[in-house]
């Protein structure tokens, strides 16, 4: 009952966001924009996109290794399709971690494990999108970002810095907590394939301002490269908040107001967000039908299982 209360009530609040956005922006206005992009550089973005899950699940497999799962490359590609599929109809942005969580735990019964490589692998994403924002104030410069906004981000990176050097000197402690917090902390034991995945997540996130600047370059938004730095980082965190459906609203919400403090119109601003939607949905439909008709549909749902390395 709890599970149907909150749906309700994020679908409640992505509708009226929406509805809230449209009655000050006219959707015939966004709808004609659309039909403007220019759609090679919509194209390369959705390729972009796709690629960019590729590379997400091999940072996943780096993680999932160092906690035993030792399974090939193409079956984390099909898991973390699977899991940006059903990410287009759960609550909130993160809602396709639960796939991936039962899907890696269904042939071992692995289930903590399991949990516990998503939510690393969504750990060195948000690592990396907190350092961006940081780097987004020097390359933007301090003056032209809100103050409130600016000390966040500061706060952000300290704390940052604290929770990834702190395991090192306190990890005997921090292990005592619990078999959750020991997990965890198998990750610091292994600080070469950390660094890696970060390094990963930071390549993966220059892809997604890659499509951004390719989404404005389409709308022919003036939009300064700089910026992309901070709007990014601050829409992904925004939109992760689990008070919407699939951060539906509020992710719109935050593209109209972030460009706005540079001048953009709430029109093209919302295009901008319908543009960075319309990618996502479709690479998604694309990428999860075309690996769940080559493999699920083949073996069947109940016969996912991936198999070990020889």
């Amino acid at each position: 009952m709890k599970k149907i209360i909150s749906t309700l009530f994020k679908i409640s609040v992505s509708a009226i966001l929406l509805i809230y956005l449209f009655r000050k922006i006219d959707i015939k206005d966004v709808l004609q924009n659309m039909q403007g992009m220019y759609i090679p550089y919509i194209l390369i973005g959705m390729g972009l996109y796709i690629l960019g899950q590729v590379v997400c699940a091999y940072r996943w497999k780096l993680l999932s290794e160092i906690l035993d799962f030792q399974y090939r490359l193409k079956e984390f590609v099909i898991l973390y399709f699977a899991g940006l599929f059903f990410s287009l109809f759960l609550p909130t942005a993160v809602g396709g971690d639960v796939g991936k969580c039962y899907f890696l735990a269904r042939r071992d019964g692995k289930i903590l494990p399991a949990i516990v490589s998503v939510l690393a692998d969504r750990g060195t994403g948000l690592v990396v999108i907190v350092l961006l924002s940081g780097i987004s104030l020097y390359l933007y410069g301090w003056t032209h970002i809100p103050q409130q906004i600016t000390l966040g981000i500061l706060i952000a990176n300290i704390l940052l810095i604290i929770a990834l050097i702190a395991p090192f000197f306190i990890g005997k402690y921090l292990s005592m907590l619990g078999r959750p917090a020991a997990l965890s902390l198998t990750f610091w034991k292994n600080p070469s394939s950390l660094v890696k995945a970060i390094a990963i997540s930071f390549v993966f996130h220059m892809m997604i301002i890659m499509i951004h600047i390719l989404i404005g370059l389409s709308l022919n938004l003036n939009i300064p490269w700089r910026y992309y730095f901070f709007l990014i980082p601050l829409v992904v965190t925004i939109s992760m908040l689990p008070i919407s459906l699939a951060g539906l609203g509020i992710r719109e919400g935050a593209y109209v107001y972030f460009l706005s403090l540079i001048g953009i119109p709430q029109t093209e601003a919302m295009t901008f967000a319908f543009g960075w939607l319309f990618i996502v949905m479709v690479s998604s439909l694309l990428g999860g039908l075309s690996l769940f008709s080559s493999t699920v549909k083949r073996k069947g749902l109940a016969g996912l299982t991936v198999r070990q390395d020889t």
